[in-house]
């Protein structure tokens, strides 16, 4: 009666197998632990190295200039100063640029860091790669920039990279700002300057032209409807001569506009929201759950090899031992 089984799952293929591999296992429990702890000896390593310390800064992108946005006739909505759509989409190029790239790498030494020979032909190619994969840029729906930098050996070198790209992202945004600028009150300027010396021109004609037409008026015509006739078109004139001045004023405008926003040269073209930050503590972040994670991947893996091979032992025995007798015989 005590050989007899007490329960149908005792008599299962499963439950043989389970017990044949826990024999197996305490048979070669040696090698079954030392190669666990080869695997979980290098899912630690791999983890480690593949992982990285983060930081980062968020922006907002400030307008472009003040003259652009209070004057841009195309736009008949609320005047928004920041946010503006134009700086706003520079900033991925200016990241990314070469510009940015010679300023960082000089500035940290990231051919040292990154331990990249300068002697090699694609030195440069290499340390640019290296630095532009630990590098993304997110923009959220409300026009938040958040640039993130990641650094294997240093969370001071990740927080310092981060910052640093704030710092020449308002430079470099504030120097083209400053050049469009430029360009745009010369342009302002040379019409200016002709719209005043035709001015004085224009309006002696033009008041001489309704002085004329005034003193014929009175002296020549006595219809009613030519008179009525002639001062619609004195009117009309004088209107001209309005929409004239009134361009002659809005180009002064501008070009003072253009010119005060020139001087401001101090001020920052991007308005940070959070600074980047050392943090120690960003490499393992996720260490509580992927350590148990390994530990279990450890025990597995050598599990599987074990099962195999006590399954495939038979066979491989069988294989060996039908070679040696055909050998024998022969």
């Amino acid at each position: 009666m005590d050989n007899q089984k007490h329960h149908s799952w005792e008599s299962s293929s499963s439950v043989h197998d389970l017990v044949s591999l826990a024999r197996y296992i305490k048979k070669y429990r040696l090698i079954f632990f030392s190669a666990s702890f080869l695997v979980l000896a290098g899912s630690f390593y791999t983890y480690h190295t593949h992982s990285y310390y983060t930081s980062r800064i968020t922006f907002l992108v400030n307008s472009t200039n003040i003259a652009e946005v209070l004057w841009d006739r195309n736009n008949d909505g609320p005047m928004d100063e920041f946010n503006d759509d134009r700086g706003f989409n520079r900033i991925n190029q200016i990241i990314y640029s070469s510009q940015m790239m010679d300023y960082l790498i000089n500035k940290f030494d990231l051919y040292t860091h990154y331990r990249i020979p300068r002697e090699s032909d694609d030195s440069y190619l290499n340390v640019t790669n290296t630095l532009k994969e630990h590098m993304s840029v997110s923009i959220a729906k409300t026009k938040i920039i958040t640039v993130q930098i990641s650094d294997r050996l240093d969370y001071n070198v990740a927080s310092n990279l981060a910052n640093a790209i704030g710092k020449k992202i308002n430079d470099i945004n504030r120097q083209i700002t400053l050049e469009n600028l430029s360009r745009k009150t010369e342009i302002f300027e040379s019409l200016a300057k002709d719209l005043r010396s035709s001015s004085s021109r224009e309006f002696s004609q033009m008041d001489s032209l309704l002085s004329s037409m005034q003193r014929f008026i009175q002296t020549s015509v006595h219809d009613d409807g030519y008179r009525q006739l002639f001062g619609m078109s004195i009117e009309n004139v004088k209107s001209k001569s309005e929409d004239y001045f009134k361009d002659l004023f809005e180009s002064y405008k501008y070009r003072l506009y253009s010119m005060y926003s020139l001087q401001e040269k101090n001020l920052p073209t991007i308005s940070v929201l959070e600074k980047g930050l050392p943090d120690k503590y960003s490499k393992s972040t996720h260490d509580s759950m992927i350590y148990p994670l390994l530990c279990i991947f450890s025990l597995i893996v050598p599990l599987f090899i074990t099962y195999l091979i006590m399954k495939t032992a038979p066979l491989i025995g069988y294989v060996f031992r039908e070679a040696s007798s055909v050998k024998n015989t022969n």
